[in-house]
């Protein structure tokens, strides 16, 4: 069975990157038949924080993306804490210790650093040259006089391999000029990424391993690992960074592309869940817009490409109001209501809003665009556009209006036709020069729903009231 995991480490929010590499997981697992882990890298004491976790959990359940094991889901494999895990690290570390693949390194932090400036210097890669492996008992007896706490480093014996990577195809890799033997356990006893990592991947039987292309050169160090333990090694496949509109690679601190950010903005999960997947990814025959179902259908890790593709806002807009368009009025409305109660936004009686809201699904691509525009159920509001209600012809079109309304006082409902036909002859413009004066006195906006939406729902009264208001303007 398929078994894929998604990794992240506590220490910040779920960004658009790394919640991309969650869900081409979560697509692959489900697309065959697979499970989805969730496990969390909590080993860096200093920067992990129990609310980033709290926040990243309900990020990944909110778009849908939940997992078959992992923290508060039974699974035959855990625990799924890492920082719960350290006695099984530390067992393996002693086993590489014991068979002489690794060693205690009594190199110091100072010296690492003036390596890696040296390499700077000579632009050349950083190295580690390996050097703590040939230290005499002397040597290390004085260092240890000196205070130095080792860490234990892995010894690279074998440092050319290859591999196929699902995404960028066969990949070669010599790690003497890359990086050199590599540390396991930091000097305060912690287990490295590298180290937890590969013990937890095999120990959990993960499968594939879809990360991204950051995490590229610590493969070959993964496996070497994984071959020095004797553990099989999983199917790889690196995804291609997601760059920012220019061209910089996107920050987890980066604050705009959070999801959380993105829930505030009022997008629906499943659409940034859409948007997300083609980044990297092109649906068979061009279909963009997916809804859940066929996004676990259609997606296929095979088809992903390897070139970076580019956040772009109005492409997200642009998904997320396709997908609020095939809601049915009930589902928006539960959205929308939703979505305004959670952020705060319900100012007004919950009733007239319900019902005003299905008016706005063919108008707006974000959820927090509609305070806005349920500014028309204010008793006053400002005109965006005051011009064409001062101009000779505006003032003539309102004043036609309620002349119009007048008569049609004693009917016992407004009709927006016969109030608009009523208007027509006793004007002498027509088209948006008779329109854009009545949205205006009506709604306050040039722009929105078709006025013969909002009529019926602001009643005789407010319409008199507001073009009334409108004539003394």
């Amino acid at each position: 069975m398929i078994r894929v995991r998604f990794a992240p480490s506590p220490t910040g929010y779920l960004h658009l990157g790394n919640v991309r590499t969650a869900l081409f997981n979560y697509l692959f697992a489900k697309a065959n038949g697979g499970k989805f882990i969730l496990r969390v890298e909590d080993t860096d004491k200093e920067r992990s924080r129990k609310e980033y976790l709290e926040s990243q959990k309900e990020d990944l359940l909110w778009m849908g993306l939940r997992w078959d094991e992992g923290p508060e889901v039974d699974g035959p494999y855990g625990p799924y804490l890492q920082s719960e895990r350290l006695e099984i690290y530390r067992t393996h570390i002693q086993k590489l210790l014991d068979e002489g693949k690794a060693y205690y390194c009594y190199v110091t932090e100072q010296e690492v650093e003036e390596m890696k400036h040296l390499a700077k210097l000579e632009r050349r890669p950083p190295h580690f040259d390996n050097r703590g492996r040939n230290f005499t008992q002397k040597e290390i007896e004085e260092r240890k006089t000196r205070g130095v706490k080792p860490t234990v480093r892995f010894k690279i014996e074998h440092p050319e391999l290859s591999l196929h990577d699902l995404v960028r195809g066969d990949v070669s890799f010599n790690l003497d000029e890359m990086v050199g033997d590599f540390v396991i356990q930091r000097a305060d006893g912690m287990p490295t990424f590298h180290m937890a990592v590969v013990v937890d991947d095999a120990f959990m039987k993960i499968t594939h391993i879809i990360r991204g292309e950051d995490h590229l050169s610590n493969t070959p160090k993964h496996i070497l690992l994984q071959r020095a333990l004797g553990f099989p090694t999983p199917q790889y496949g690196h995804l291609s960074l997601v760059h920012g509109p220019g061209g910089e690679p996107l920050s987890k601190r980066l604050s705009s592309v959070s999801v959380r950010e993105f829930r505030k903005a009022g997008y629906l999960p499943y659409a940034l869940c859409n948007y997300i997947s083609l980044l990297g990814w092109a649906p068979p025959e061009g279909h963009e817009i997916l809804k859940w179902d066929e996004l676990i259908h259609e997606f296929d890790l095979m088809k992903v490409s390897k070139s970076s593709s580019n956040f772009d806002q109005d492409k997200l807009n642009w998904v997320n109001g396709e997908h609020l368009r095939l809601l049915s009025d009930q589902d928006f409305c539960r959205y929308a209501m939703t979505y305004l109660k959670i952020q705060g936004l319900l100012t007004k009686d919950e009733d007239k809003v319900h019902g005003i809201l299905p008016i706005f699904k063919d108008n707006i691509q974000r959820f927090d665009q509609l305070p806005s525009r349920l500014e028309v159920l204010n008793d006053e509001f400002p005109y965006e556009e005051i011009h064409c209600l001062q101009t000779p012809e505006g003032r003539e079109v309102v004043q036609a209006a309620l002349e119009v309304l007048t008569v049609q006082a004693a009917q016992p409902a407004l009709d927006y036709q016969a109030f608009i036909d009523g208007i027509k002859p006793k004007v002498k413009v027509k088209g948006k020069d008779l329109f854009h004066p009545l949205r205006m006195a009506l709604t306050g906006k040039l722009n929105g729903p078709e006025l013969k939406r909002i009529f019926p729902v602001l009643g005789m009264e407010k319409v008199k009231k507001r073009l009334e208001q409108a004539q003394k303007s």
